[in-house]
């Protein structure tokens, strides 16, 4: 039970690192901002803005996966897989002009990246302590 609360906790914080790093160093003025009339400061040149959230997203929902399972290695590979081409796709479609945004091959290196690094480090077995 202190795992799956662990991943929670862990799930959050990166959701809420992504939320800080887009909302804060992104200098394009977003749809809401711009309805509301809030404007951005001039920050230059901060290009970990355009893939940071991103990948502090996806680890964000690896770690919600892997709070429901109660480990990544217990969440069905069909999940795992789903989840995966589902993050690509959408930025495939989004390159082909089919969605709004802007599709991107860094983005999708980084999220191949950011899934195989989580995926190992739930691979690697820990000894167990002897108590």
């Amino acid at each position: 039970m202190k795992k799956r609360f662990l991943y929670f906790l862990l799930s959050i914080l990166c959701l809420l690192i992504g939320v800080g790093v887009y909302y804060f160093f992104k200098k394009d003025i977003l749809v809401y901002e711009s309805f509301i009339g809030i404007k951005k400061s001039n920050i230059e040149g901060y290009s970990f803005a355009n893939w940071l959230p991103d990948l502090c997203w996806e680890i964000s929902f690896l770690f919600m996966l892997s709070a429901i399972w109660g480990n990544w290695r217990l969440v069905p590979l069909s999940i795992k897989l789903a989840t995966l081409s589902v993050i690509v796709g959408t930025e495939l479609v989004q390159m082909l002009g089919w969605i709004p945004g802007t599709g991107d091959i860094k983005d999708i290196l980084v999220y191949f990246i950011g899934f195989s690094i989580f995926t190992l480090l739930f691979l690697t077995k820990r000894p167990k302590k002897n108590l």
